[in-house]
């Protein structure tokens, strides 16, 4: 679950509370990218590429946040309760 705190020109900031074993999607585009930032829990962030098996599994701890700066489509999973903050990068914006 995701609360919008801030959005400034091309950047976003929500709060995450996410309790244990929901799950999201993450879309990230090229010239964009996300960041995790947790205060408490722990969260574990897949990818999976057309035709084969998720292939590594990165987590998100109050001591380790985690940017996601290749394009495509994560799954994000709380392992535990928790609760942090979500950035999110967007295109830049054309004049």
């Amino acid at each position: 679950m995701r609360f919008e705190i801030a959005g400034l020109r091309g950047y976003d900031l929500s709060m995450l509370a996410m309790p244990r074993g929901e799950h999201s999607l993450e879309e990230v585009g090229a010239s964009e990218s996300v960041a995790f930032v947790l205060l408490y829990g722990c969260v574990q962030v897949t990818r999976q590429r057309i035709g084969q098996p998720a292939n590594f599994s990165l987590h998100a701890t109050p001591r380790a946040p985690l940017f996601l700066i290749n394009p495509g489509t994560y799954c994000v999973v709380a392992r535990a309760n928790t609760f942090g903050f979500r950035g999110c990068r967007r295109k830049a914006v054309a004049s």
